[in-house]
């Protein structure tokens, strides 16, 4: 689906990024781990060439390299970004942020114009499938982090997405919605065959839900493998501490999920 090639970013003598070679599947779930500052929002941004990287080539299939402008277009209409402040306009309602998911498909003519009866439904639907058709007229900024985040997912899938990088998307929440949004997230790619690539602090969700962990420190890989691989022994080399310590989150509860939760 998606192949990074040698992919490596620099700021001046600075490395944030070593040479790196990953590939990526359809339908695949990948966790990207690791401290603060040890590379993972440069890989993803590298993932999507939101900006050039140093040297090495994105290939993805239907696109080939990505080596032009037009190809360039290509990759990002094909990628749902979901950030971890969301992105949201506060003042517009939930619907109108899950439209804004269409803006790259459409003319800049074409966006003055009221929305087609064709994205309005496919919008109605992205909110439902996150559990906030419910909200759907609600300005953002009257809903909660976890609801916003749920929107910002909606927008992603309103791109009807091949990709999709998530960088830390529940950083802000508190634990269970955390694992609520990461459940919902993780169930909407493996039905629709999604890539996903998304960055976490949270040891114990990456455990959870990723068939592959990539963890990285000091902008290098130092671990890439399935969650179970992912000891104690490893984690005490990536955090240089105790492996209680690198996961932030306590014991993870697996809550009953429910639509339009309140938080």
């Amino acid at each position: 689906m998606l192949q990074a090639l040698n992919i490596a970013k620099r700021y001046g003598q600075t490395t944030a990024l070593a040479p790196t070679t990953i590939h990526l599947d359809p339908g695949s779930f990948t966790v990207l781990l690791g401290p603060s500052g040890a590379g993972k929002s440069t890989l993803l941004r590298s993932l999507a060439l939101l900006s050039p990287v140093s040297e090495g080539s994105i290939s993805v299939r239907g696109i080939g390299v990505v080596d032009s402008s037009r190809k360039l277009r290509e990759l990002h209409r094909k990628t749902g970004f979901i950030f971890q402040q969301h992105q949201l306009i506060l003042r517009q309602t939930a619907l109108r942020n899950t439209l804004h998911g269409r803006i790259g498909f459409h003319s800049l003519f074409h966006g003055l114009l009221p929305a087609s009866s064709e994205d309005l439904e496919n919008a109605y639907a992205c909110l439902a499938r996150v559990g906030m058709e419910g909200f759907a007229l609600t300005a953002a900024g009257n809903l909660s982090g976890g609801q916003q985040q749920r929107v910002g997912i909606a927008r992603a899938l309103m791109q009807q997405p091949e990709i999709m990088l998530a960088d830390e998307p529940v950083a802000s929440l508190d634990p269970q919605r955390a694992y609520e949004v990461i459940d919902l997230l993780h169930g909407i790619c493996r039905e629709r065959g999604i890539c996903s690539v998304v960055s976490l602090h949270q040891v114990e969700l990456a455990r959870r839900f990723a068939d592959r962990i990539i963890a990285l420190n000091g902008g290098c890989v130092v671990f890439d493998g399935s969650a179970a691989e992912l000891n104690d022994r490893v984690l005490n080399r990536l955090y240089a501490t105790s492996s209680a310590e690198a996961s932030v989150l306590p014991p993870v509860v697996e809550p009953s999920l429910k639509p339009a939760l309140a938080a």
